[in-house]
């Protein structure tokens, strides 16, 4: 009853974020509370009805163990404080199984592929809803010198593993495997940063900025600027840059967007659902 009661409250959340989240890029603030007080509310009162400290006990270290995680995506600048807060509330949700084939445990590893594989598919949807954007990005992007000198050691770096696997028939398959990886996400490389630089930055008036909008430029107003802050905009930032608007101080800023993300959390968690681990799946 618990594990079902469970399922349908995850299901109901993620269903509304990834919702929420593809119409207007953001994870709302009361969804995310809503569930992490609904995780431990109902583990709470299958405690209470049990007279078991387990179910209460298992959604907190859920919740820690999602926290953690969530706060090294937030600060390491991987994802949103919408999509961290949606990993704690499903922490207090799922809960905390000791064992490695916890339902817990397989979501986050199915999350780490699905979500690398939903972020290169709407990366490739963006390069090609704006293809004439991209490509002169992309042109622009490989030739700048930081990009030359990867691509230069990348060819070097190629060639030696190529003639190493011609040389070394043991291994042949390997090397040439390694040669191929390390070219390709060269270019990938290239291709994610153009796709951002053509895609994801937007100029935008201040009254459109919300909590968490990654400023892309500094904005100078007078003789003092505001630098874009690495964990995006606080409200009194916000505040700032809207009350300058207002006194027509400034006009637009340039923001980057990120992809939204929540979608990628409710394919993982069916994926689990119906597979468990995908990896022990396929394996197996």
């Amino acid at each position: 009853m618990l594990a079902l009661t469970l399922i349908i409250v995850s299901l109901f959340v993620l269903i509304i974020a990834a919702y929420v989240d593809l119409r207007i890029l953001e994870v709302p603030d009361w969804l995310n509370y809503a569930g992490m007080a609904a995780g431990l509310g109902i583990h709470l009162i299958f405690s209470l009805q049990q007279w078991n400290y387990w179910p209460i006990t298992s959604s907190i270290i859920g919740f820690a163990i999602a926290f953690g995680l969530a706060c090294l995506m937030f600060y390491t600048g991987q994802w949103g404080g919408g999509d961290a807060k949606l990993l704690m509330a499903l922490g207090a949700l799922i809960g905390f199984e000791p064992s490695k084939l916890a339902f817990g445990t397989s979501f986050l590893i199915n999350l780490v592929f699905i979500g690398g594989a939903w972020g290169l598919l709407w990366t490739a949807m963006l390069a090609i809803k704006n293809a004439k954007a991209f490509l002169k990005k992309f042109k622009e992007t490989r030739n700048e010198n930081k990009y030359k000198k990867l691509r230069i050691i990348t060819l070097f770096t190629t060639g030696i593993l190529l003639i190493a696997a011609f040389i070394m028939t043991n291994v042949r398959f390997e090397l040439i495997s390694l040669a191929l990886i390390g070219y390709v996400l060269c270019y990938l490389t290239i291709f994610i940063k153009s796709t951002e630089l053509s895609s994801m930055h937007k100029w935008v008036t201040p009254d459109k900025l919300t909590e968490g909008d990654w400023l892309v430029e500094p904005v100078k107003y007078g003789k003092e600027k505001l630098m874009p802050p690495k964990l995006g905009l606080e409200k009194p930032q916000v505040a700032l840059l809207q009350k300058l608007y207002a006194q027509k101080k400034i006009d637009k800023v340039l923001v980057k967007y990120g992809l939204p993300f929540a979608p990628a959390f409710l394919i993982a968690f069916i994926i689990t659902l119906a597979f468990n681990n995908m990896i022990f799946a396929i394996i197996t």
